[in-house]
């Protein structure tokens, strides 16, 4: 018997003694945890840069990065939906300069979360949305039929879907609130390790706050580029990006600048083009058609830019084979 329990406990020493954890595996076990306790879908907004630090916080980012379900992919694919969707998280964001702690409320189509700022020296660096939820069903209801005729989607579809991804709150808040602020902080925590490690190997002047600028302009751009990637063939402005990105239009056309060394139009349109070399390849499409299927709506300015960026026109780039 004696044995035994000497043989446990030495188990018990090796466990403590040899497995650690770093702040990364910490916050990745945290989200699975509240997910998994409560039943929950969780959003993640980087507004500082904070995926930017390492390929591995950038990974769990970007699992958590988009409301990924059947309500929010349908809305998304509608365009003046999908635009009306960016520029209130956009809104949401700003709320926090008023709204400092988490509060509970809903979407413009009346899907429920928990809104969580994470903060660094008075600067919100993420957002932590946790869902999703119903409140007065018949109410909601009444609600997304109304934007789903103003949108141009399937009412009914809308409304199947809305009722498969949302929920009763079944929990206590009161749990809930403890856990995801243990989650914030330590968001908040890893931000200022990897910023202070930062500054105190540079010795600059100021090193703290040029670190910051430095994860949270690259963020800007990453989210930016990817933004493009993914929607370049609809219409997409710099306010639209610009509030993608958490950002002032004038500061992201000069970083876009600064760093790309071309203006986010030119990306757009080599994007563009890239796109409609691929069609006029492998496709009988017209380059009106082709024009139109890469975000184009006046054919002649399509070709014009084609020319520009590739040298030829599209008709002659398809006869060159």
């Amino acid at each position: 018997m004696l044995t035994s329990q000497v043989k446990r406990l030495k188990e018990i020493a090796e466990v403590l003694q040899n497995e650690t954890y770093d702040e990364v595996e910490a916050i990745q076990y945290l989200l699975e945890e509240i997910m998994k306790k409560y039943e929950v879908r969780i959003n993640l907004t980087d507004i500082a840069g904070i995926s930017k630090i390492n390929s591995r916080i950038d990974d769990i980012f970007k699992l958590y990065r988009y409301h990924n379900n059947p309500f929010c992919n349908r809305v998304k694919k509608n365009e003046p939906a999908f635009h009306f969707c960016v520029k209130s998280k956009n809104v949401l964001c700003n709320s926090f300069k008023k709204i400092r702690t988490p509060f509970y409320g809903k979407c413009y189509l009346g899907i429920y979360e928990f809104y969580y700022p994470v903060w660094f020296n008075e600067q919100l660096i993420a957002l932590i949305c946790i869902g999703q939820f119903y409140e007065n069903l018949d109410y909601s209801m009444e609600i997304i039929r109304r934007k789903a005729k103003r949108y141009g989607l399937n009412s009914e579809a809308c409304v199947e879907d809305y009722l498969s991804v949302t929920k009763e709150i079944n929990f206590s808040v009161s749990d809930l609130n403890r856990d995801v602020w243990v989650l914030c902080n330590l968001l908040s925590l890893f931000y200022r390790n990897k910023i202070l490690q930062r500054s105190i190997k540079s010795k600059l002047q100021g090193a703290v706050r040029s670190a910051a600028d430095y994860y949270q302009n690259k963020a800007i751009i990453s989210s930016a580029l990817d933004f493009i990637k993914t929607n370049y063939a609809s219409k997409i402005s710099l306010d639209l990006i610009a509030k993608h990105c958490y950002c002032s239009k004038a500061y992201l056309s000069h970083l876009f600048k600064k760093e790309m060394g071309i203006t986010i139009t030119e990306y757009i349109n080599r994007c563009r083009v890239e796109h409609a070399k691929h069609l006029l390849d492998i496709t009988d499409l017209t380059v009106a058609q082709i024009a139109s299927e890469v975000g184009f709506t006046d054919p002649s300015y399509f070709s014009r830019v084609f020319k520009r960026v590739q040298g030829a026109y599209p008709t002659d780039y398809r006869k060159r084979t």
